[in-house]
């Protein structure tokens, strides 16, 4: 097994890690949180600026555990130091998730227990696609995107960076939804959504600007 470092806590880095740990591929050492923690008894090896020292030492895989946060911003900071410092920084799927055969994943992506992912589809750089989740044939999911629990998206649907699809939301076919943009748990989209809106309701309806 690979030896690597887990970027983040809380509960988003404990459904990473237990995928991680059923995977096999990869050997925890331990993990960079803002502040000391434990988590599941991975020792803490400092916060973000111990990442150059960590790298010299040996270890060059990190695996991206930091959840949404409301804001894919923060994400896509830390990602991108990660790839400038020169870890490779893979993609981590859950044994029980179904993956059609040439699916796409870019780096840092973590698709969660149950999710299914179908033909011709592609899941850009650390996206979320979290438990129980459904991305029907030929979508396309923005960067830094999270696909919350239980959310569906049916066929040929375009999702921008750094969006979220709340917990059980709908998206129909063919659907465009741009980048920061927030729908709503359980909301179901009808129409396109333009950048930088939060959409909620049955239908959903843009009510405000994702600020």
């Amino acid at each position: 097994m690979t030896d690597a470092i887990l970027i983040g806590g809380g509960g988003h880095a404990k459904s990473v890690a237990d995928a991680v740990k059923r995977g096999g591929q990869y050997n925890i050492v331990g993990i960079v949180t803002k502040e000391e923690e434990n988590l599941n008894g991975y020792p803490w090896l400092g916060n973000d600026d111990r990442l150059g020292a960590i790298f010299d030492s040996g270890i060059k895989t990190a695996i991206f555990a930091i959840g949404y946060l409301g804001k894919g911003n923060i994400r896509e900071k830390v990602f991108n130091s990660l790839i400038n410092i020169g870890f490779d920084v893979p993609a981590i799927i859950d044994p029980s998730a179904v993956l059609a055969e040439g699916t796409v994943l870019g780096k840092g992506t973590f698709v969660g227990k149950g999710a299914i992912i179908n033909a011709g589809s592609v899941v850009n750089e650390v996206s979320i696609i979290n438990t129980g989740a459904v991305i029907d044939h030929e979508c396309n999911i923005g960067a830094y995107t999270h696909i919350a629990v239980g959310a569906k998206l049916c066929g040929a649907v375009k999702i921008g960076a750094r969006s979220m699809v709340g917990a059980g939301a709908t998206v129909i076919q063919c659907k465009n939804i741009g980048n920061d943009v927030l729908i709503g748990a359980g909301a179901v989209v009808i129409s396109d959504i333009k950048d930088k809106m939060v959409a909620v309701g049955v239908p959903a309806v843009a009510i405000k600007e994702n600020v």
